[in-house]
């Protein structure tokens, strides 16, 4: 729908053209009147703009972050909230050594994790983030230093990866959750249900259901998880947490599996031109996101879409897909197609 709202100079010459149609006479320049005008023109434009932003905030597709919220809340509908990324450590030390809960450790960046329980004699710990937010999600084998040192301890190695932090969602991601209520309202637990679902648990960016695939009466749902772990696959906790969610909405007599894909990586070598480090990472980059965007379980990748999207890389002049030379399908409804190792030709 165009603005209704006109700029500040068409609002005071349409009351201007007005007042003289009235008085039926050219006010002279320094005429009080012409201050009037303008006083009144201001206004008017402050009330348009009013106008025009409580317009924007009755549609979902443009309605800002408070407005945005209540919306959501019609069909019972939240922003997820930033989560707080946890794993486990063990310490290097000299000999064994009392190291209380709550004792602080930080990584190379500087952000910063505490025990939440007490250090045993094998030296293991489980440890949480200060703060919440996907910045604190880190690889196995990070190393930490202590922020207050204990004597005869040097600092700690994470046992597993450090996971589970999230960011607040975005406007933009509650949008598209809102949109797809209205657009596709709930019923009886349709295959579209059991995705927003899953789609409504912290962590979860990305979710498919296949009815019957364990039998009569069952729904198996598979979820991913871009950002939170290295690899965007759900962790363990994930995955049980979004059981739970999901069977306390489904009908009682569907009997629900949550599952993680199996990951199935497509290997590629190319040759592109002009064939630099900076053109392989961005053609890197790009063929992710393809592989983000376009791959399901169960579903395929067509080669016409990987050429379109390494043709989309800024400053690319040519390219050559020696492998794969057909589309790729993934080998059952439990695979997901992966982006693997690129070999890069000589051009």
């Amino acid at each position: 729908m165009p603005s209704l709202r006109p700029n500040l100079n068409t609002i005071i010459k349409r009351i201007t053209n007005d007042a003289n149609a009235r008085y039926d006479k050219t006010f002279l320049r320094r005429s009080d009147m012409n201050t009037y005008i303008r006083v009144l023109a201001g206004a008017s434009h402050e009330m348009y703009s009013a106008i025009d932003f409580g317009r924007k905030q009755i549609f979902t597709e443009t309605a800002e972050t408070s407005y945005l919220e209540r919306r959501g809340r019609l069909f019972d509908i939240y922003r997820k909230l930033a989560t707080y990324a946890t794993g486990m450590v063990q310490f290097t030390w000299e000999s064994v050594t009392t190291i209380p809960a709550g004792t602080l450790l930080q990584d190379g960046a500087g952000n910063q994790f505490e025990t939440t329980d007490a250090v045993t004699s094998s030296g293991y710990a489980p440890i949480s983030a200060v703060n919440t937010g996907s910045a604190y999600n880190l690889a196995e084998g990070t190393e930490f230093t202590l922020v207050s040192a204990i004597a005869g301890v040097s600092g700690a190695t994470a046992t597993t990866a450090i996971t589970g932090g999230t960011d607040t969602e975005t406007d933009e991601s509650l949008r598209a959750r809102i949109l797809a209520r209205t657009q596709k309202p709930p019923r009886t637990g349709t295959a579209d249900d059991y995705v927003a679902w899953a789609k409504e648990v912290s962590g979860v960016t990305r979710a498919w259901c296949y009815p019957r695939e364990m039998g009569a009466g069952t729904v198996t749902v598979r979820i991913m998880s871009d950002g939170l772990t290295p690899d965007g696959f759900p962790t363990e906790s994930l995955i049980a947490a979004t059981q739970t969610y999901i069977s306390s909405k489904t009908d009682v007599l569907a009997t629900t599996y949550v599952e993680s894909p199996i990951a199935q990586p497509v290997d590629f070598t190319l040759k592109i031109t002009p064939d630099n480090t900076a053109m392989r990472e961005r053609v890197r980059e790009r063929l992710q996101e393809l592989f983000t965007d376009e791959a399901i379980p169960g579903g395929k990748i067509y080669l016409s879409h990987i050429h379109s999207a390494i043709s989309e890389v800024t400053d690319e002049v040519d390219h050559v897909i020696l492998s794969p030379v057909a589309d790729i399908e993934a080998t059952s409804s439990a695979h997901l197609l992966t982006l693997g190792d690129i070999t890069w030709a000589e051009s």
